[in-house]
């Protein structure tokens, strides 16, 4: 009877830990970027030279309050989408959003890195 309490008490236990451990999405971890290739390398140091002053390029949402965080916006926009939505913002600008021009090199390599955040 001593050994059916214990075993029932341990096991009681060990279910309250876990229900008081919070996932790590929760605990306020932020999942690292993954590897990047070359040109999703370029995007991502793009998107930190010309957009971080207000959009949070990486997986986190913290940094900058003013535009969406990119991770967001990777899974609203497919590459085509992008690719049309980069044209614009480079030549007119959008909403709230100031023109940034840059080439069609740059374009493809921030889709690159869009396409890395895709899914996170």
């Amino acid at each position: 009877m001593r050994v059916t309490q214990a075993l029932i008490c341990a096991a009681a236990l060990a279910l309250a830990a876990c229900a008081t451990t919070p996932p790590p999405a929760a605990s306020g971890a932020v999942p690292p970027l993954p590897r990047l290739d070359a040109a999703q390398q370029r995007g991502h140091d793009f998107a930190v030279r010309r957009c971080s002053g207000c959009h949070t390029v990486g997986l986190d949402d913290g940094g900058a309050q003013d535009g969406p965080a990119f991770y967001k916006l990777a899974r609203l926009y497919n590459p085509i989408s992008l690719e049309r939505r980069f044209a614009e913002v480079s030549a007119h600008g959008f909403d709230r959003m100031p023109a940034v021009p840059f080439t069609r090199a740059e374009a493809e390599d921030l889709v690159a890195y869009f396409d890395a955040l895709h899914g996170n």
